[in-house]
């Protein structure tokens, strides 16, 4: 029996622009798989991405990062094509927006291989393997102040530790 299928995602948690990393091992050489990207919105509607790939001669695709996407809802060498490219999935309500409203919670994102070079029908095929990555909008740490004075409105992103940030003023004369 040979040995089963790896599938990595790093990092699991990671900053919402920060790289994807995607390695899937122990496929048999040149075994066409497709990978899928699949998220809840704070609205509750469904997004989804997915990419075509050949393993290599080891049984390898070296996901987004190496690997060329065949085709899908991206395609040539995309590091963040599983994230950028998502849409809705089929059958759901039209004027749908991919939206963030609240940046203290994760984007949680289930990431899947399947086998065969797929393009609908996920949630009735089963998959090889998933994992689960969290995009997250604010670094560990950082400190999110609303500021409100006289006309101005925004919000202020303090990083952590001492000395990080500094105000200065200009006095001219």
């Amino acid at each position: 029996m040979g040995k089963s299928l790896l599938l990595s995602v790093q990092p699991s948690r990671g900053l919402v622009d920060e790289r994807i990393r995607i390695v899937i091992e122990n496929l048999l050489p040149n075994q066409a798989v497709t990978l899928y990207s699949l998220h809840q919105s704070e609205d509750k509607d469904f997004w989804e991405a997915f990419g075509h790939y050949n393993s290599d001669e080891h049984g390898t695709v070296t996901g987004v990062a190496k690997d060329e996407c065949l085709g899908g809802t991206y395609d040539g060498t995309e590091p963040m094509g599983l994230l950028w490219s998502m849409r809705p999935v089929p059958g759901s309500r039209s004027g749908l927006r991919l939206r963030k409203m609240d940046v203290l919670s994760p984007m949680v994102v289930h990431i899947s291989v399947y086998s065969g070079h797929s393009t609908q029908g996920f949630g009735k095929q089963t998959a090889l393997a998933t994992s689960v990555t969290e995009r997250w909008y604010m670094a560990p740490g950082v400190q999110r102040v609303d500021v409100r004075e006289k006309e101005v409105r925004g919000t202020l992103f303090l990083p952590p530790g001492k000395d990080t940030h500094m105000l200065t003023q200009n006095h001219d004369g």
